[in-house]
C-alpha cells in the first residue's frame, strides 16, 4: 500500500509518527522516557547519516533539582549499536536512582561514519543537556559518560575533550576498547573508527593520552573477555594510577563481554552499577 501526504497532512503524519515512536519506546523500556531529540537540524540531517543521531532522555520520577546526569554510549564495534541492553535498560536503571540518563545513538560504521563524527554527536548531546538543564533539573557540574565496549572508548574520548564545556565530569568504562595499536587492538572498532587513517592511532589510543587532569574514572573489565582484550585496560589503569587520577578499577576473572548491567550471577562484575554509584557518592560528588 502506498501512502502519499502533502501539505498539512504530511506535517500531521510526522507528528503522529513521532508520538507513536515515543509511546513505543516508553512501553518497551518503562515510563521514564521524557524526550527523543534529534541532534542535527533538518538542513543538515541527511549529511553523513546525521538523521540517525538522537538522544533518548530518561528522567527520575517526581520533581527533581540538581540531578547528576549520564550520557550512555552503547557498544557495537563502532559498526552498530547494542542500544537496548547497553542503552535503554541502563538508562532506566539510572533514572530510577535519581539520574537524568541519556542514551546516545551516535553515528556508526554501518552507515559510513568514522572519527570524529561519533564525537561530534556526543558534543551535541552535551549541548542539549546543558541547554535543557532547567527543564530536566540537571546539575551541569555533574554530567558524566557511561560507555560499553566501543562506547567505552567514546566515553574515554569524552574524558579527553580539550573544551571544558564538553569534557565529561566523570566516566564509567565497561569492558572498553582502549587502544588502536596492535597486538591488543579490537580490530573491527579500529577499522570503522579510523577508516584506514593511520595518523589517528596515537591520538585515539587512550592509554597514550592520560593526563593528570583526567576526570574520575570507573573502569571494569573481565579477564575472560573473548571480544576486547583486557590487556589494554590494564595498561590504561596503570597510567591512571601512576598519574594520580581518581579512579575505581575492577578486573574480574570471569564475566565475558557484552553483559551491560546484567552480568552472570557468578561473575564478580555483578552489580557493578551499584558500586559505581556508591563510588560517585563517596569519592566524586563531594
Amino acid at each position: 500500500m502506498t501512502l502519499i501526504f502533502t501539505g498539512l497532512k504530511k506535517i500531521w503524519f510526522k507528528w503522529l509518527m513521532a508520538a507513536f515512536l515515543l509511546l513505543a519506546v516508553s512501553g518497551a523500556y518503562g515510563q521514564k522516557l521524557a524526550q527523543i531529540h534529534k541532534l542535527w537540524k533538518d538542513a543538515d540531517a541527511n549529511v553523513s547519516g546525521r538523521h540517525r543521531s538522537k538522544v533518548f532522555v530518561y528522567v527520575p520520577d517526581g520533581a527533581k533539582e540538581n540531578c547528576p546526569a549520564v550520557v550512555i554510549m552503547p557498544g557495537g564495534s563502532y559498526t552498530y549499536l547494542g542500544i537496548k541492553g547497553e542503552g535503554h535498560f541502563v538508562a532506566k536503571w539510572f533514572a530510577e536512582r535519581g539520574f537524568v540518563a541519556v542514551v546516545l545513538r551516535y553515528r556508526m560504521g554501518f552507515y559510513g561514519a568514522r572519527y570524529p563524527q561519533q564525537l561530534e554527536d556526543y558534543r551535541l548531546a552535551m549541548d542539549y543537556l546543558k541547554d535543557s538543564c532547567r527543564r530536566f533539573g540537571i546539575d551541569t557540574s555533574r554530567i558524566g559518560a557511561v560507555g560499553f565496549s566501543a562506547g567505552g572508548h567514546l566515553a574515554g574520548c569524552a574524558a579527553m575533550e580539550d573544551n571544558p564545556h564538553y569534557r565529561a565530569d566523570f566516566v564509567a568504562m565497561i569492558y572498553p576498547v582502549i587502544t588502536m595499536r596492535d597486538p591488543h587492538v579490537h580490530k573491527p572498532s579500529r577499522k570503522h573508527l579510523l577508516r584506514g587513517d593511520q595518523s589517528l592511532i596515537s591520538k585515539l589510543s587512550l592509554e597514550e593520552n592520560v593526563t593528570r587532569d583526567f576526570p574520575p574514572v570507573f573502569l571494569l573489565h573481565c579477564e575472560d573477555d573473548p571480544v576486547v582484550d583486557p590487556a589494554a585496560s590494564h595498561t590504561f589503569a596503570s597510567e591512571l594510577e601512576k598519574l594520580g587520577v581518581s579512579c575505581h578499577i575492577e578486573f574480574h576473572s570471569k564475566g565475558g563481554h557484552g553483559f551491560g548491567i546484567y552480568p552472570r550471577k557468578k561473575s564478580g562484575a555483578l552489580n557493578w552499577q551499584e558500586r559505581f554509584v556508591e563510588w560517585l557518592e563517596k569519592s566524586v560528588f563531594k
